[in-house]
């Protein structure tokens, strides 16, 4: 006896010309399925009648299926509602009226909309099926699975991002709001402009703002413009992005999304590997998103944020090139008393709060581009990867103590044993000619800063010309002080006298240091037969300690004796009258208030040398020990530190042209907030926008402590105003913003002034200067101060 037991409603796909594969017609029809009353078997009926949909004759190998909300990939395992059968797919519950369908088959236009039931519960579905895609030097419209990514990069114009290589290719879809889209795949590397584009290969006639108007303003669009992202070091995914300014609504994302997939035949549908996903551009299209998260559930389109992908790489390539070096491992503390060079590539435990100069990093935790690892890795030009918190590879480990080659590439790395033949033959290739710097030192006052500007950088360096030019310009928003030009510590050179006295007194600060007796009593010995039994100006001791041969040869007799000289500089007496003035003028102008004594040398923020980082800054105060005319010569001191002193030899700057200038301000008090600012969107070249670290409170972002992690995001154009794209927050502040939206909104306004000014100054188009600023904000009322601006070396 045959029972109505159930009404099974069957989304089918009818094959009836072959059984077991899928061919030309595709149906899809609802009806009352009849079953034995005792079977146990799960099989449906597949005696269909109804509705049929016509594909063109297409053999189907697999489709992807959802009804209101269920979803399928056929061939494959059942679902607890929707179950494959060899003629489509049967539904254990009833769709009423109408429902909700997603129909995904390769070499058609896939299908979403919601269709109406017959009284017997027949849903009738039609897919169209797709030309047969072009590809031309010009444009491709579409990819087939043969052809893969190899095809999609061809098209790609290479570009970088924090997680490094990214490959873009630009669309623009016509006749969008018709039932036969065109997809427009441009060679992004030829055609870079979706107008030039549209104009050149399209014909399109309109005018440029007659263009933007149409495909980026308007909310009603029949032409779409967006951008493919491939990111190297998320494999196999592909994001669809559109420009932050752009008004396009979630609804129409969605619809964006089903015209491309259709067209990348070599992703997968249903998964979540190998997918196009949308990535929204920023903080309005993200929340957008949210507000649409269902919807794009149901219809099968993956949603990540830059935060949640950015945040997902398991290896980030900070920075790529060769290696030539012993590979050694330290944790942050132990690499504070290690003695390394240019002949060593690093494992790092634990990131340290500064690097010394080592031939390539690789880190365990992870890293921003502001980090001192990866800024110190940019201004070498060494080689620079982290594994974002992830286990060390052993096959890494395995290599501690050898002598080995690393390259790392924009996708990837390797490390391999070399011989000392290869490495010697490499590192004299990175020999550079010597440079000399010039310096002015005609200023032998304290000059204010509203008595220099931009052009004052050939007496009191870089840092203290721009920071007197930010107090010009925005008074109310940066500090205001004064300079103590390179003169004042040229003098103290050729004035300070090294004595006998001061030799034994080092050798017992060396030991002190622990530094082994060998050491100590070696550079005693040499400091000694450089004074003989009189006093020597430091200027001509230091050019004696450096010319001795076990200097230039040993690693740690060179670290020792510059610790040395630093020494002879930090206990030599200042001129009185110096003195005097110096800590007259600082009480004159800042009374009882702390100041900042600010390193600002002429061997920082050359055309290829960044030098930032190297030298000391210092606070000073009015307590007896604490005085400006004391606490100078700390400043002074670090042209001498080892870091510098390595990094000059590198880069093959002499060092006797080195002069250290000091920019005097008051101390920042009571901070609410710190960051760094870089005026190009590094996080993705392909937008335009600024990148910012933010941290709360004093918590240095460069050099941070216990693993604390900066708020990182980008600030791009919206359609009215700016909008944030976050990339990590805080671990200081995890569940609220450091900066609120006004003032973020605040910060990229000043920024677009700041970059304005100083574009002029380096006679360069506000574009194509890109600055490295650094901000605080300060106390309850949460002011924004500017305490730095210098160019940024890519």
């Amino acid at each position: 006896m045959i029972l109505l037991k159930s009404a099974l409603v069957i989304l089918m796909i009818n094959l009836k010309k072959y059984r077991n594969c899928f061919m030309a017609t595709l149906s899809a029809v609802a009806f009352f399925s009849a079953c034995s009353d005792d079977s146990s078997s799960s099989s449906v009926n597949e005696e269909f009648s109804g509705l049929h949909i016509n594909a063109s004759g297409a053999k189907l190998e697999s489709f992807f299926v959802g009804v209101d909300g269920q979803q399928i990939l056929c061939p494959g395992s059942d679902s607890d509602n929707l179950k494959c059968t060899s003629s489509g797919v049967s539904i254990s519950f009833d769709v009423g009226d109408s429902a909700d369908v997603v129909v995904k088959a390769w070499g058609n236009e896939f299908f979403a909309g919601k269709l109406g039931a017959d009284k017997d519960r027949n849903i009738d579905v039609s897919l169209s099926r797709l030309d047969e895609f072009k590809n031309t030097a010009d444009e491709a419209s579409g990819f087939t699975a043969d052809e893969g990514y190899d095809a999609f990069l061809k098209k790609a114009y290479k570009s970088s991002t924090e997680i490094g290589r990214s490959y873009l290719v630009k669309f623009i879809i016509t006749d969008f709001d018709s039932k036969k889209p065109v997809l427009h795949l441009q060679n992004t590397g030829k055609h870079s402009l979706h107008y030039e584009f549209a104009k050149k290969v399209l014909k399109d006639s309109r005018s440029l703002s007659e263009f933007e108007s149409d495909v980026y303003y308007s909310t009603k669009k029949k032409t779409v413009a967006g951008t493919l992202v491939y990111y190297a070091a998320q494999d196999s995914m592909i994001a669809l992005t559109f420009f932050p300014t752009d008004k396009i609504s979630a609804e129409l994302v969605a619809k964006t999304h089903r015209i491309i997939e259709s067209r990348l035949q070599f992703l997968n549908v249903g998964t979540k590997k190998n997918r196009l996903y949308y990535m929204p551009s920023g903080s309005v299209a993200e929340s957008a998103a949210e507000d649409y998260a269902d919807e794009f559930k149901r219809l099968d389109v993956p949603v990540y944020t830059h935060a949640q992908i950015f945040g997902d790489v398991s290896l980030q390539i900070m920075n790529t090139g060769v290696a030539y070096g012993t590979l050694r491992k330290f944790t942050a503390d132990e690499l504070d008393t290690a003695i390394v060079s240019s002949h060593d590539i690093l494992i790092l435990e634990t990131l340290p709060a500064e690097i010394p100069l080592v031939a390539g990093a690789i880190s365990k935790d992870a890293q921003t581009p502001l980090s001192h690892v990866n800024l110190a890795a940019k201004a070498r030009k060494t080689p620079n990867i982290a594994f974002n918190g992830h286990e060390l590879p052993d096959s890494l480990l395995a290599l501690c103590d050898s002598l080995v080659k690393l390259t790392v590439s924009t996708t990837s790395y390797t490390v391999e044993k070399t011989t000392l033949k290869e490495a010697k033959e490499y590192w004299e290739s990175l020999k550079k000619e010597k440079t000399i710097l010039s310096y002015d030192l005609s200023e032998k006052g304290f000059p204010d800063f509203k008595d220099l500007g931009f052009n004052s950088a050939g007496f009191v360096g870089v840092k203290a010309a721009n920071l007197a030019e930010l107090q010009k310009f925005i008074p109310e928003n940066s500090p205001d002080g004064f300079a103590v030009p390179f003169y004042h510590y040229d003098n103290f050179m050729s004035y300070a006298q090294v004595t006998e006295s001061l030799c034994l007194r080092s050798q017992k600060d060396c030991k002190k240091e622990g530094r082994s007796s060998e050491i100590c009593d070696y550079i005693e010995t040499l400091c000694e037969s450089a004074v003989k039994d009189d006093s020597l100006p430091l200027k001509k001791y230091i050019a004696a300690v450096t010319a001795d041969e076990k200097f230039e040869s040993d690693t740690r007799t060179r670290e020792a004796v510059l610790d040395n000289i630093r020494y002879m500089i930090r206990h030599i007496p200042v001129d009185e009258k110096f003195g005097t003035e110096l800590d007259e003028k600082v009480y004159k102008i800042f009374g009882e208030t702390p100041v900042r004594l600010r390193s600002s040398t002429n061997s920082e923020d050359l055309d290829e040398f960044n030098g930032a980082g190297l030298y000391k800054s210092v606070k000073a105060t009015r307590e007896p020990k604490d005085l400006p005319s004391d606490e100078i010569r700390k400043v002074w001191a670090s042209v001498w530190s080892f870091k510098a002193y390595e990094e000059r030899t590198l880069w093959n700057i002499d060092h006797f042209s080195v002069q250290m200038a000091v920019a005097v301000h008051g101390a920042f008090i009571d901070e609410a907030a710190n960051g760094v600012i870089v005026t190009q969107n590094i996080a993705d070249f392909s937008v335009a926008g600024i990148y910012v670290n933010v941290q709360k409170g004093e918590v240095s972002i460069t050099n941070p402590e216990n693993n604390s992690r900066p708020e990182i995001f980008s600030i791009v154009p919206a359609a009215k105003g700016v909008q944030k794209v976050l990339l990590q927050s805080s671990t200081l502040s995890p569940d609220e913003p450091v900066l609120t939206d006004s003032e973020v909104t605040e910060l990229y306004g000043f920024v677009e002034k700041i970059q304005t000014h100083f574009a002029k100054l380096y006679k360069k188009s506000a574009d194509e200067l890109i600055l490295d600023i650094e901000f605080k904000v300060m106390g309850d009322e949460r002011e924004l101060m500017f305490k730095q601006a210098r160019p940024y070396i890519l």
